[in-house]
């Protein structure tokens, strides 16, 4: 009778185990499908427009993104994926003006994991502007 149970709480306890592994295998699956990037940007305008940091959050099997600069929370962007080319990410804000009043813009980043680079350029929504400020930095994945 002993060996009875002893043979039979092994398979108990290799289904449990087994439940383990797989729960936490799909558990990371999940969660690695989101990859946050940090960027430093080595060149910028220099008007301000342009922020020293950005956060990108991207999950290329839902075709979604975030976008967070030093100077912003998170903000809901449009994503695509250039295959090669890497990433293209692009959302809207609401910026205060020097001179007094709020300027909507559109900010583009064209970010290549392959080289952990991105390129950022800022337009402004409203009005005619010959200004476009660029700038181009380094970027690491956030674990």
């Amino acid at each position: 009778m002993s060996v009875y149970i002893k043979n039979h709480s092994q398979p108990d306890k290799m289904k449990r185990l087994f439940l383990i592994v797989t729960a936490a295998v799909l558990a990371q699956t999940a969660t690695a499908e989101t990859v946050t990037y940090h960027c430093k940007m080595t060149k910028q305008d220099a008007h301000g427009w342009i922020a020293p940091e950005y956060a990108f959050r991207i999950d290329p099997t839902t075709a979604s993104a975030m976008a967070a600069t030093s100077y912003q929370d998170w903000a809901k962007a449009k994503f695509k994926d250039r295959g090669a080319k890497g990433y293209r990410v692009i959302w809207n804000l609401d910026q205060k003006m020097v001179a007094g009043g709020n300027a909507r813009v559109r900010y583009q980043a064209n970010l290549k994991p392959s080289d952990n680079t991105v390129a950022v350029r800022m337009a402004f929504v409203q009005g005619n502007f010959a200004n476009k400020p660029f700038g181009v930095g380094t970027c690491s994945t956030v674990k």
